[in-house]
């Protein structure tokens, strides 16, 4: 349980967190309880943005569009890989930071193998857009990365932000991210497994925090507030 990790010392506030007021070194919990604070860890962790995409909740857990960002998917997801014999397979990943960075990935990898064991794969377009401009963000593990991307004969689409999906017309379309003055490219699928787009949860988002992207404004070297 919970209460079985937690140091005899500390003290277990079983209420969410509202608001913060850092001018009078207070956290508002809900009720409008105050709390007063010496100093300040904030770890909310991140918020799944699914209505960031236009068309992707009204059509998640269907029409072949799947998430394993929400784990009541997954078996969903697992289907569409057992019942997919060709056709195109796209995954995606959204502009960072995100929970996991290598989930995007490895979705698409374990989806691969399972093709290539089946027989499959020779049927299947395998397609990875992601927002970034890189494969992953730590250079070290591209090289072995990229051994999977060529056994599976993945297609590579850098700078790609999935914005719009419409499941029964299995289309899905990407913002070239590095140029403003391109058309959004229109795209169909079979399979379409989608990382949601992430941002801060609202009562950080709302506060005073935060910097201009909505995230808590820290020095990256020491994590302390800039302020």
């Amino acid at each position: 349980s919970m209460a079985s990790v937690i140091p005899s010392k500390v003290k277990w506030m079983k209420a969410a967190v509202a608001g913060f007021d850092p001018e009078h070194n207070q956290v508002i919990l809900e009720g409008c309880q105050p709390i007063q604070y010496k100093a300040l860890v904030v770890c909310p962790g991140l918020k799944l943005n699914w209505h960031g995409i236009e068309g992707l909740v009204e059509t998640l857990g269907k029409n072949g569009v799947t998430s394993n960002y929400r784990y009541d998917l997954a078996p969903y997801t697992w289907e569409l890989v057992q019942q997919l014999n060709g056709g195109k397979a796209i995954f995606t990943q959204p502009p960072m930071p995100i929970k996991c960075a290598g989930a995007p990935q490895k979705a698409m990898y374990l989806s691969a193998d399972y093709w290539l064991k089946q027989g499959k794969l020779k049927n299947i377009s395998i397609h990875f857009y992601n927002t970034g401009g890189v494969l992953f963000g730590v250079k070290e593990y591209v090289p072995a990365l990229m051994q999977y991307v060529e056994k599976y004969g993945t297609e590579l689409h850098f700078n790609h932000q999935l914005v719009k999906v419409d499941g029964p017309a299995k289309k899905a379309w990407f913002k070239v991210v590095n140029d403003e003055n391109a058309a959004l490219v229109e795209t169909d699928f079979d399979m379409l497994h989608v990382v949601p787009p992430q941002q801060a949860p609202d009562f950080i988002r709302a506060s005073s925090l935060t910097d201009e992207a909505g995230w808590v404004s820290v020095n990256p070297q020491t994590l302390q507030h800039t302020q």
